[in-house]
Formats: structure tokens, sequence, C-alpha cells
């Protein structure tokens, strides 16, 4: 029998189970399609803001607002069947209250700390930034030498008179949040597979596209299916759905396209997993140039910290993992953290959009209204947003 539905949501990540859990609670019925055969496989989401500011006039006070803990909160738990817990650096080590979920998505409340050698454009920034932060009430606190650089996640204080320091500044910003991704994917998922049923959340889909009656596709088996949709197909762009997308507004909505490539401008990072042998200050992370570093792990940091570190590298150049990834790791872990060596877990390529415009894009294939949302990578916060806001537009 052919599937009927209300809405078809097409995309991967978390976007469109937040949309298809909204849907739900007003009552429509929903498909999902996801070309991928995992949600997850593209990774499209990140559990912080990287602030990495494209240009002076950003609006600093919003930016650091919308990413507090108790904002993230309210961003979140909407879209979230269950419990999200806050974790603070004050109640590090204290027993766990009996109404917390341990297993529960976490929010870490971890303060903000830019850094910047002696001199050069990183420092004319760093003071940039500062100035402005105190200006707006941030309360921000100026930090030089090595009591700056011993509140840097992974540093190590031995032979750290050898290395120059004196000459290093930076400042302590906002207690800003962060989120268990993974326990919030997962979670997500199976409530939406359990609500829907698996029938409605289909994987590993090729060959979509609009047939006059609704939208067909074809399946794992390779057999081609319909889906008869009543209301609306909604595409969530993320970059891995971009080449699909574009064709399917070339073919269209080609005006769209310009608008497109005036609001979004791509970002490429590298993401490096690293070891370290002693526990990590688990509630700091450090911006230092194109690096973001930060202490790894879920749910409430144990007493002494994680081992595992966190590095956000943004390459400029269409060239990932080359002689500039690796002289930059090694000038953070040698020069700066004072480290004699270093082991690579992981490095994983990221990328994401960063979006000007964010209005949903909206368009009729052979009689069946479609909508491509834009902004569904990056931050996980972002993506609960802008997903809250587009379904309650439809």
């Amino acid at each position: 029998m052919k599937l009927s539905v209300d809405f078809l949501l097409v995309g991967t990540g978390v976007a469109p189970l937040l949309a298809a859990q909204k849907l739900v609670q007003r009552g429509e019925t929903v498909a999902i399609l996801n070309p991928d055969s995992d949600f997850f496989l593209e990774n499209s989401e990140l559990p912080l803001d990287l602030l990495s500011f494209e240009t002076t006039d950003t609006d600093l006070n919003r930016r650091f607002t919308n990413n507090l803990p108790e904002q993230m909160y309210r961003d979140l738990s909407p879209g979230f069947p269950g419990a999200i817990e806050i974790a603070k650096e004050e109640d590090l080590g204290k027993l766990a209250s009996e109404y917390q979920v341990e297993s529960a998505p976490w929010i870490r409340a971890r303060r903000r700390m830019w850094v910047a050698p002696a001199s050069g454009p990183s420092r004319e920034r760093l003071e940039s930034l500062y100035l402005r932060a105190l200006d707006l009430g941030w309360k921000p606190q100026w930090l030089e030498g090595l009591a700056m650089a011993r509140r840097f996640p992974g540093f190590s204080a031995r032979s750290a008179e050898s290395r120059d320091l004196e000459g290093w500044v930076g400042f302590m910003g906002p207690k800003l949040g962060d989120v268990d991704v993974t326990r919030y994917r997962t979670g997500l998922l199976e409530f939406v597979r359990e609500r829907l049923g698996r029938e409605n959340v289909l994987t590993s889909v090729h060959s979509l596209g609009a047939d006059g009656k609704g939208f067909r596709f074809q399946g794992k088996q390779g057999q081609p299916t319909g889906v008869s949709v009543n209301r609306a197909v909604l595409h969530f762009w993320t970059p891995r759905l971009e080449r699909g997308l574009r064709n399917q507004l070339e073919r269209y909505h080609p005006r769209s396209l310009r608008g497109f490539n005036e609001s979004a401008t791509r970002q490429l990072w590298e993401e490096w997993d690293l070891i370290s042998r002693d526990p990590v200050n688990p509630f700091v992370v450090a911006h230092l140039e194109s690096l973001r570093v930060w202490s790894h792990g879920e749910g409430m940091p144990p007493p002494d910290g994680w081992s595992r570190i966190k590095v956000m590298r943004r390459e400029l150049s269409t060239r990932l993992a080359g002689e500039s990834s690796f002289s930059d790791i090694g000038r953070l872990v040698f020069e700066f953290m004072g480290w004699e060596r270093f082991t690579v877990r992981n490095m994983t390529p990221r990328s994401f959009y960063r979006w000007n415009q964010t209005t949903p894009i909206e368009y009729d294939a052979e009689g069946v209204r479609n909508l491509i949302i834009p902004a569904c990578d990056g931050p996980l916060q972002w993506i609960a947003t802008q997903v809250r806001k587009a379904i309650d537009g439809v």
C-alpha cells in the first residue's frame, strides 16, 4: 500500500528528527527519508559555538547571551523527549541529586578563554574583543604570562620557566554552554523511531524527486516507491544534501540560488582528538588564533577532569591535515602547553556553513509544496532554534 503522510521530511542529522517530533506533537502524520545509511554519519552538529567572529561588527552581546547554559537549555529542552541536566564548576565533586538523570544529555557551563602571543594581529584582535566585552558588561578578567597559561586546558607547568610565556596575554570571558551531542541525538532518534514506526523512518534512500502525485524514491532494495504528500515536503540543508538541493532549485526555483550563494559561506575545520597523560580542566574552552581547545567527555565531569582533549582547527585552504595543520598542533602542544610528546587518537574533517539568511525557501514541484530549511548544521542549539521557527511557520 502506498504511504500517505501530511509531511515528508528529507534530510540527515538531528534536524529532521526535531521537526518530526514537533509535527507529531501537533497531530500531523510524518515520514522521514535519509539518503545516508545512518542519521549521524555526516556528523553535522557541534556541542558548542566555536565563536569564529567573521567581522568586528558581530553582535557580541547577542552571541554570548544565546550561548549561556540557561539559554541553551531553553532552546534544546522543548525538542528532547526527556531530561536535560546542567553541570556547573561549583557542583564538581558534589553528590548527584536523586532527581538528576546521569545518563541524560548534560549542558556544561564552561568559561571561555582567549589567548594571544606577545605581538601581531591576533593580539590586536584579542585586545579589541576584550574591550568590547568589557563595555558590554561581561566582566572579562585580563591575564598575562604564566598566570594566564595555567588556566589553559592541557597546559603543563613542567619546565614552564624555559618557555617564553611572559609576553603572552589573554582573558577569561563568560561561562557559556556545551552539550552532549551524542546523547541528545541518540535519545531523540530512539523516540522518533518509536513514535513514527521504523517503516516511516527510512535510511539509504536515493533517486528522490517529485512525481506529480507526491514524492518518489528508491530504498535499499532498489525498488521505486511513492509517497503521497498532503501538506508539504521539507528538505533540511546540510553540506551532505547540498548537491541534490541545488539541483532541485535549479529546476524549480533558480532565482533563489543567487540568494543562497550570497547568504552562506562554507567553513572547513579539522577536529583533533588528543590524549593527555594528566587530567584536564573540564570547565574552560580556550581560543588560540585558529584553534579551539577543551577537555572532552560526556555527562558530569569527574573531580579530576577528563584526559581527552578536543582541538578544533580552522582551515582556510581546501587542504586538510597538511603541513600547516601539524605545524599548528605541534606549536600548541610543545611550545605553549609544554608537552614532551602527544598521541593523536583521531582527526576528522568537519564542514559547516555560516548562514546570514535563514528564511526557508519555498517552491512548487509538480503540484507539491516544497520547503528547503537552511542552517541545519553547526551548534546543536542553533539547529533546534532554526527547526522550531521553520515548523511554526508551516
